[in-house]
């Protein structure tokens, strides 16, 4: 029975022209090989499955070609030197694994053998591998060799990290960028292969394996190579989610759904749902991280800010479940805890909690909430305003004051913080802003000239701002007084860090 080749392996480019999506380096390099002027070192660096080595292992073919004319870079593909490097046998071409031979003593035994001539073409080339893995005593003994090679050695350094290669090794190289392939690219690749194989694929079970690869074309051809022993028939788009373990977008947009609502035992309803059915909790992650994206993008668009913040918060905490969900021992719960943690937390925001109720007599009928000038107001609703009267103690609900969440989102980050805890209160000209911390009273005071001229834009020129501290009730006769883990700072902090308080300390203002 012959033995299997992996489609892979068998589609591998074998000249120029196969290379997709690299046109600029596929065209230096064969200016390069055309004029004779190949360099003694490159650097070929990119994500996975961008076709690195498969460049390196062309430039090496083109160079030992015997058969190839002298316009032309491509290689000929049957004389002995191009037949051996595509089976693997050629003497004249060395590829070192520098994952597993990242050492001091590998790099020695490949200065003593570099001396040595090409056993059949004019070159000889090494291609190092994942080069970023070489220690640092490697890379220095490399140096000396890299930098004054013999005339018939060409050396060809690949990875995936080009941070990580010193800068004396990359400055003596001649680099080429190979980017992520694009969907279109993926999928029309793709369809060249399934002709080849004479295997029938439905054109949205393409797309899907196009954007499960994530740009990496090895990684797409490895998922289409899976989906081949099902090909009885023509491969649909619901057997390509089953055997990759991708849930229906459908589900996943109702999960979201959920979340985003506050309905956290639906979101735990559907998440079990989705797992019952086989979906990967991983791509299940990757899924709610795109629809959460897109809707994102939509809102950014609409200039819907108050939806866009809680987008922005929901894909934080997704981008970081992403990364723990590999990790974790059991994933199931992580994504259950997190997807549960984020329902109530946006359920909690979007409902206001009335504190304690007011009689009809403690508002009074001849006191009308302030107007505000209607061609300088927002439309966007701000948050429910309750002032107390320092004279009496008395809390009285105003109406919500339009437009504060506007002037807040063009602050910066840090000076927004001092200012999340305010109040605010419109009287005419005046802006009254109260404070139920000293800390937060002080800082906000310390950061006006940020905050006024976005007032000013708000409410007009005259406008003058009035900072205020709310004086703390008696124990006996007031509410229980608010805790620290109630502070919308700390809330921020706790919820972006992932942790929790563990103790209060109380010290004077």
């Amino acid at each position: 029975m012959p033995e299997y080749q992996s489609l892979y392996r068998k589609y591998r480019s074998q000249t120029f022209g196969d290379l997709v999506g690299q046109e600029a380096a596929s065209r230096a390099l064969q200016g390069a090989i055309i004029s004779s002027r190949v360099a003694h070192a490159y650097l070929f660096s990119g994500s996975r499955g961008t076709g690195k080595t498969s460049a390196a292992r062309l430039l090496a073919k083109a160079l030992n070609c015997t058969g190839r004319a002298r316009d032309s870079a491509e290689p000929c593909n049957r004389c002995q030197s191009c037949t051996e490097m595509t089976a693997g046998a050629a003497l004249d071409l060395i590829e070192i694994d520098a994952a597993s031979n990242r050492g001091i003593d590998e790099i020695r035994d490949l200065r003593e053998k570099v001396n040595l001539s090409p056993a059949l073409g004019p070159f000889k080339v090494y291609i190092i591998d994942e080069a970023h893995m070489l220690t640092e005593p490697a890379f220095n003994a490399l140096l000396k060799t890299l930098e004054e090679p013999p005339a018939h050695v060409v050396f060809i350094l690949c990875t995936t990290d080009a941070q990580k290669i010193p800068l004396t090794v990359s400055g003596t190289c001649q680099q080429f960028v190979f980017r992520r392939h694009s969907e279109d690219q993926i999928v029309g690749r793709l369809t060249h292969i399934a002709k080849a194989e004479k295997v029938q694929v439905d054109a949205d079970a393409m797309k899907l394996i196009a954007r499960t690869a994530q740009g990496s074309m090895r990684d797409a051809v490895g998922l289409l190579d899976q989906l081949v022993p099902l090909a009885a028939g023509p491969i649909s788009l619901e057997s390509a989610r089953s055997l990759l373990g991708i849930a229906d977008p459908r589900l996943l947009d109702s999960l979201l759904d959920d979340v985003l609502a506050g309905r956290a035992a639906e979101a735990l309803a559907e998440v079990n749902r989705v797992y019952a059915a086989g979906a990967e909790l991983r791509q299940v992650v990757r899924g709610l991280m795109e629809s959460c994206r897109d809707r994102l993008v939509a809102a950014l668009t609409k200039r819907d800010q108050a939806t866009a913040r809680r987008l922005s918060s929901v894909l934080d905490a997704l981008l970081h479940l992403d990364g723990e969900v590999r990790r974790h021992a059991e994933p199931r719960f992580l994504v259950e805890a997190t997807l549960a943690r984020l329902a109530v937390e946006l359920g909690t925001e979007g409902v206001p909690v009335v504190e304690q109720s007011v009689p009809d007599a403690a508002v009074p009928e001849s006191s009308p909430p302030p107007a505000l000038d209607p061609t300088k107001s927002s439309t966007s609703r701000g948050p429910l305003v309750r002032a107390t009267s320092p004279a009496s103690g008395e809390e009285k609900v105003t109406t919500p004051v339009a437009g504060w969440s506007d002037v807040l989102e063009k602050l910066n980050r840090t000076v927004r913080a001092a200012y999340l805890d305010a109040q605010p209160e419109v009287d005419g000209s005046m802006l009254i802003l109260w404070f139920r911390y000293g800390f937060h009273h002080k800082k906000a005071q310390e950061q006006s000239m940020q905050l006024m001229p976005h007032v000013r834009e708000w409410l007009g020129n005259e406008v003058k701002v009035d900072y205020r501290l709310r004086e703390a009730e008696p124990a006996k006769a007031g509410p229980k007084a608010t805790s620290a883990e109630d502070d919308p700072f700390v809330r921020e902090v706790v919820r972006r860090f992932d942790g929790r308080v563990t103790r209060v300390k109380e010290v004077s203002e």
